[in-house]
Order: structure tokens, then C-alpha cells, then sequence
């Protein structure tokens, strides 16, 4: 199935709520670790217990693997190339909405 704009927005909203609790709190290496074991939706709700609840993108969700190759698939090639790309270069929750809202791009122009 494709990946739908509002799981990439669920994602989003979860992601802002986390980076005003928390900002600063995750690094980058973190987060392209998460990414690229495809454990970033449970690495987060673990990091974060109830802050988060991330049980529609479950193990039997159709979103749940598009979802995690499209972060992946943003993710690809930025690595060291943060600042310069997404004007970022210390929060990691912010390079993770960076991820999404690349995906979001990505998914609009299908």
C-alpha cells in the first residue's frame, strides 16, 4: 500500500511535541542509528513512555514499512550534510522532522 500524507502528519505532530519537551535531548548519530535498523517509531516510545503513541504504524500496519523506507529514503546521502541541506546541526528530533517532512515532499509528488 502507499504511504499516505496523514501517517507522515501523525508522525509530525508527535515529533513537535517531542522536540518542545526535549529539545537538544537526542543526537544525530541516535537518529540515523534508529533509522537505519528501522526501530525509530520503538526507539522513540521508549525513549519517551507516554509521550508518544505510535500503535497505528504496529508490526501488522500497511503504513508501518512504507513509512519507515520513506524516513530512510530521506535520510540517505544527508548524513554530515545537515546544516547545509536542512539548516540544522545539533537536535536530532528536528533532524527527524526534517526526515518527515522530506517524505511529505516526496509522497506529493507521486
Amino acid at each position: 500500500m502507499a504511504l499516505r500524507v496523514s501517517s507522515l502528519t501523525c508522525v509530525g505532530f508527535y515529533l513537535n511535541s517531542l522536540i518542545q519537551e526535549h529539545p537538544g535531548d537526542l543526537e544525530f548519530d541516535e537518529v540515523y542509528r534508529m533509522i537505519e535498523a528501522g526501530s525509530v517509531l520503538e526507539d522513540l516510545a521508549a525513549r519517551y513512555p507516554g509521550e508518544t503513541d505510535f500503535s497505528l504504524f504496529g508490526p501488522t500496519s500497511d503504513q508501518r514499512g512504507p513509512l519507515i523506507a520513506a524516513l530512510q529514503d530521506a535520510a540517505g546521502g544527508l548524513e554530515g550534510r545537515e546544516r547545509r541541506k536542512v539548516g540544522i546541526d545539533r537536535c536530532g528530533l528536528n533532524l527527524l522532522m526534517a526526515f518527515v517532512l522530506e517524505a511529505i515532499q516526496r509522497v506529493g509528488r507521486e
